[in-house]
């Protein structure tokens, strides 16, 4: 109950954040800020999560939080939603916040994030010539993530949101199994 609670309070905080980037005509840099920081929130959880501590006074988390964005070349607008986050006591819902306001910059703007997976990187005219393909699909402009996976063989798989399709040579080859199987 508790992660559902903290889901919808990220809500909140991600469309305050757009709406307050919006009105100061920020929106463009704070979600290449969301995007950054994001990021190192999932890469680096376990020192994120040290933020949390309730015996870390206020002022040691700001100064912590301001130098991380000195570091990372953040905007003004991400530190003072950092400062809120932490003056509320809600950094633990910063990785959510961050992910809810990129989905509500994406859908505002017609972004679609595609995940590809593949067994080794595409080329150049591949990667345009799919780009392509997919934002005639689903008439948005894409935003292509690359996780390469030995395990697939060979072929594509292609996710975003609840749509999914396995072009893998691992798929095809279990199907023909399931074929196999059936016809006996």
């Amino acid at each position: 109950m508790k992660s559902v609670s903290n889901l919808k309070t990220a809500i909140l905080y991600a469309q305050a954040m757009y709406d307050g980037a919006e009105e100061a005509n920020q929106l463009d840099l704070l979600y290449a800020d969301a995007g950054i920081l994001g990021s190192i929130v999932i890469e680096k959880k376990e020192e994120f999560n040290k933020l949390n501590n309730p015996l870390w006074k206020y002022a040691q988390k700001e100064e912590v939080l301001a130098d991380i964005c000195r570091k990372l070349n953040l905007s003004q607008s991400m530190f003072n939603t950092l400062r809120l986050l932490a003056q509320n006591g809600k950094l633990n819902i910063l990785e959510p916040t961050l992910k809810q306001f990129i989905l509500i910059y994406q859908n505002k703007h017609d972004i679609a994030e595609v995940e590809i997976t593949t067994v080794m990187p595409l080329t150049s005219s591949q990667e345009i010539l799919l780009k392509d393909k997919l934002e005639n699909i689903f008439h948005k402009q894409i935003l292509l993530r690359y996780i390469i996976d030995p395990q697939i063989i060979g072929g594509l798989v292609i996710k975003y949101g609840t749509n999914f399709i396995d072009n893998s040579i691992k798929h095809k080859l279990r199907a023909l199994e399931q074929l196999m199987k059936g016809a006996k």
